[in-house]
C-alpha cells in the first residue's frame, strides 16, 4: 500500500485498518475454537458454520472499535500523531498490543469454558474470584496450560508482527500530512468507531447477544458471539444487577407470581404461614416407632450420559456398580439438577430452593440467614448431623454455610493426612467414604443424617491406583471416563460396606448427582447437562427391588421424598413434591436455571427463557428439541413463561424472608461446638 497524497491522513487508516486486522484475529480464534471442539459442529451443515463468521464479523469489529477507540485519539493528536513522533508510535503500538494480549486471553479461557458449560465466557467465569490458588491449581492439573500458553504466544507474536507489517506500509510509506488533516479527520474516524463498537445504527437498540442466534443450530449461534463480549457486558457492564439480584428481580416481577406457585404446590393460600413463606405442615399418622437413618450422597457430575442404566453415549460399560444397586432399590431415571455446578445442586437438594441466578448465595452474607432445610430438620429430631467432602472447606464457603444451616460437623480435606491428597479436590472418594464408615462407629448409636459430597469425577481427573476396571487404552476422552469409573468403584464399594455393616442398621441411602454431565451440545440449555439419576436404597429392604420411575423430577423434590420415607413430622418450606406420594396433588414440573437462564419442564414440554438482555425464548417437545415451538404454540409458551418466572421470584424473595417464630438455637449451636 503506498498512498501518496498528504491530504488523507495516513494515522487515520492505519488506526481503520488496525481494527480491522483485529476483528480478523478474532475470527481466527472462532476458527481456533471450532477446529478444537469439531464435534460439536459434526452435525451442522457448513454454510451454516460459515455464516457463523459472517454474523460473528459484526461482534469482532464491535470489540475491535470499543478497544482502539481511544487509541485512534492518541494517534491523531495534532502535532503529535503516530506518523511524525515516534515515541507516540511506540506507546501506541504497546498500549496496542497490551490490549490484544488481554483480549486474546480471553478468547483462550473460553475455550475450555465453551467446552465445559456450552456458552460462552461471561461473568461466571468470576464466581471463585476470592480462591484463586484453589481455582489456579485446578486448571493447571486439568488441561494442557503449557500447550495452551504457546498457541496463546503464537496469535499475540502474529498480531503483533502484522501490526508493525502495517504501520510500515502505511505510516512509513506516504509524506507526512500537515496537522489540521488529521484533526480533519478525528471526528470522522471516532464516529467511524463508535457505529462500528455500537454494532448496529438503529436508533433505540445496540449490538444486544440474540442478534447471534440466526439458526436453529445453537452450536452456530454460539460461535457467532465473540467471547470478550459476552465477558465485557456480562461481568462489567451489568455488574450492578448482577451484585443487585434483587432489581433484575423486580424487573421480571409479576404481579400474580405468588398465586402460580401456590397453584403448582397446591398451597391454599390461608395456609402460607405466619411468614408468608411457601409453606405446609406435614404430618405422619401414626409417627414411626424406629426412625431410620439417612446417608444422602452426591456424586461429583454423575451425570445421565455416562450412566448405563439411563443414557450412557460413551460406547464402554462406565456404571457397573451403580447399575447392580439400582437392580436393589428405587430409581428415579428422568431427575434433573437445578443448575450445572456443584454448589447449586448441593443447596437446591438440601433446601429444596429453586437455584439463584447471578452470585451463588453461600458466598454471601446473606447465605448465613438459617435455611430449613434437610440438616435443621432432622437436627431437631435430634439426629447426628456431618456434612463430608474431599476438599478444602472453605472453597465456595462450604464449611460456614453448612454449619451455619444446621450440620453439626463438616468433615474435608483439613481432616486428613497430607499423603492422602491427590489433587485440589483432596482426597480421593473412596477415602472419604472410609472415614465415613469410621465416623459412624464412633457416634456409638444414635441417628444420624450425613450428607457426602464426591470430587474424584472432576477435572484433573487424577484417580488412585486401585481396581476399578478402567476403560480400554486410547478410548476416546479415556483420562475423564476412568475417572467416572473410578467414582463409580468408591460407590459400589462404599453401599457394599454399608450394608454389611451392623452400624448402619435401618438406614436410607439416596444416591444422586450435583448435576449431569454434557453429552448434546443442541442448545445452550441442553438437558443433558442437568439429567442424572436418583436411586433411594433401603439396608432393611423395605423398599421395592429394581423399580424404574420415568416421571420427571428435580432436586427439590428430594428433600420431601426423603422426609416422607423418613416418617418425620415437619414444615415444609421448600418447592418440591414427595416423588412417592401418590395422592399429592402437585403439579410434576421441572425448574433449571443457569447464569440469567431459565426452564421449566411440564408435560414433556420444555421452556427455555434467556433472561439477560431479554433474549430469546424457546419451547420444545420432549425428547425431540430440533424444533423450536415458540412461534407455533404461543399460549403454551407464555402459560410456562409464567410459572417459570413465578418460581424464579417467589422463590428469591422467599429465601430472605425470617422464619417467624422459629427457634434457632440448633444452627448457631454448631458453630460453637
Amino acid at each position: 500500500m503506498n498512498l501518496r497524497t498528504k491530504y488523507i491522513s495516513g494515522p487515520a487508516i492505519y488506526c481503520v485498518l488496525l481494527s480491522i486486522l483485529l476483528a480478523l484475529f478474532f475470527e481466527l480464534w472462532r476458527l481456533i475454537l471450532l477446529v478444537l471442539v469439531d464435534d460439536w459442529a459434526s452435525e451442522i451443515p457448513t454454510g451454516v458454520v460459515m455464516q457463523s463468521f459472517v454474523v460473528g464479523w459484526r461482534f469482532d469489529f464491535a470489540i475491535a472499535s470499543f478497544i482502539l477507540m481511544p487509541l485512534a485519539v492518541l494517534g491523531l493528536l495534532p502535532f503529535i500523531d503516530i506518523a511524525r513522533n515516534r515515541l507516540v508510535r511506540k506507546i501506541h503500538t504497546w498500549l496496542a498490543a497490551v490490549m490484544a494480549a488481554a483480549v486474546f486471553f480471553l478468547h483462550l479461557a473460553d475455550i475450555e469454558f465453551f467446552d465445559f458449560f456450552n456458552v460462552r465466557l461471561n461473568g461466571m467465569a468470576l464466581q471463585w474470584e476470592d480462591t484463586p490458588g484453589m481455582m489456579l491449581s485446578m486448571i493447571w492439573e486439568t488441561y494442557p496450560v503449557i500447550r495452551y500458553l504457546v498457541l496463546y504466544a503464537v496469535v499475540l507474536a502474529a498480531f503483533v508482527l502484522a501490526m508493525r507489517r502495517l504501520q510500515r506500509k502505511v505510516l512509513d510509506s506516504r509524506e507526512i500530512s500537515p496537522f489540521w488533516v488529521n484533526l480533519f479527520f478525528l471526528p470522522v474516524i471516532l464516529l467511524v468507531f463508535f457505529v462500528g463498537a455500537r454494532g448496529r445504527i438503529e436508533e433505540k437498540t445496540p449490538l444486544r447477544w440474540g442478534i447471534a442466534y440466526f439458526s436453529e443450530y445453537d452450536f452456530a449461534n454460539q460461535l457467532a458471539l465473540n467471547p470478550t463480549y459476552t465477558f465485557l457486558h456480562d461481568a462489567v457492564y451489568e455488574s450492578d444487577k448482577k451484585e443487585d439480584l434483587r432489581t433484575f428481580v423486580e424487573e421480571f416481577a409479576r404481579p400474580d407470581a405468588d398465586r402460580v406457585v401456590r397453584d403448582l404446590l397446591a398451597i391454599p393460600v390461608s395456609d402460607s404461614g405466619e411468614s408468608d413463606k411457601v409453606y405446609r405442615r406435614v404430618t405422619f399418622d401414626p409417627p414411626p416407632e424406629d426412625p431410620p437413618n439417612v446417608i444422602l450422597i452426591v456424586m461429583e457430575s454423575f451425570g445421565a450420559t455416562k450412566v448405563d442404566v439411563l443414557n450412557n453415549i460413551h460406547g464402554v460399560e462406565l456404571s457397573p456398580h451403580f447399575d447392580s444397586l439400582a437392580g436393589e432399590g428405587i430409581l428415579f431415571s428422568r431427575m434433573y439438577s437445578e443448575g450445572m455446578h456443584t454448589y447449586s445442586g448441593v443447596f437446591s437438594t438440601l433446601f429444596g430452593y429453586p437455584h439463584l441466578l447471578g452470585k451463588l448465595l453461600m458466598k454471601q452474607v446473606r447465605g448465613e440467614f438459617h435455611l430449613w432445610g434437610l440438616p435443621a430438620i432432622f437436627r431437631e429430631h435430634d439426629y447426628q448431623t456431618m456434612f463430608f467432602l474431599t476438599h478444602d472447606p472453605h472453597f465456595d464457603n462450604t464449611q460456614g454455610f453448612m454449619m451455619s444451616n444446621g450440620f453439626k460437623r463438616v468433615i474435608s480435606s483439613l481432616d486428613y493426612d497430607a499423603e492422602q491428597r491427590l489433587s485440589t479436590w483432596g482426597v480421593p472418594d473412596h477415602v472419604m467414604f472410609d472415614r465415613v464408615l469410621e465416623e459412624t462407629h464412633r457416634l456409638q448409636g444414635g441417628r444420624f443424617f450425613m450428607t457426602l459430597l464426591t470430587a474424584s469425577n472432576h477435572g484433573p481427573w487424577i484417580v488412585p491406583e486401585v481396581p476399578f476396571g478402567r476403560v480400554p487404552p486410547g478410548t476416546k476422552d479415556e483420562v475423564i471416563l476412568n475417572a467416572f469409573k473410578y467414582s463409580d468403584w468408591a460407590l459400589g464399594r462404599f453401599v457394599r460396606q454399608v450394608q454389611a455393616d451392623p452400624a448402619f442398621d435401618n438406614t436410607l441411602i439416596f444416591i444422586t448427582s450435583d448435576n449431569g454431565a454434557g453429552g448434546s451440545h443442541r442448545i445452550d440449555m441442553d438437558l443433558s447437562y442437568f439429567h442424572m439419576p436418583l436411586l433411594i436404597l433401603d439396608t432393611r429392604d423395605r423398599l421395592p427391588r429394581g423399580e424404574i420411575i420415568a416421571e420427571r423430577a428435580s432436586q427439590m423434590d428430594i428433600l420431601p421424598t426423603v422426609l416422607g420415607l423418613v416418617r418425620l413430622d415437619y414444615d415444609d418450606y421448600s418447592f418440591g413434591r414427595d416423588l412417592l406420594d401418590t395422592s399429592s396433588r402437585v403439579t410434576p414440573f421441572v425448574y433449571l436455571s443457569e447464569w440469567y437462564r431459565i426452564g421449566y419442564i411440564e408435560n414433556d414440554y420444555y421452556f427455555v427463557a434467556r433472561m439477560r438482555g431479554r433474549g430469546p425464548k424457546s419451547l420444545y417437545h420432549l425428547p425431540d428439541i430440533a424444533v423450536d415451538l415458540a412461534d407455533s404454540l404461543p399460549e403454551l409458551l407464555s402459560d410456562y413463561e409464567a410459572k417459570a418466572l413465578a418460581i424464579f421470584q417467589v422463590g428469591y424473595y422467599d429465601l430472605f424472608k425470617p422464619l417467624v417464630g422459629r427457634d434457632s438455637s440448633h444452627f448457631t449451636s454448631a458453630a460453637r461446638q
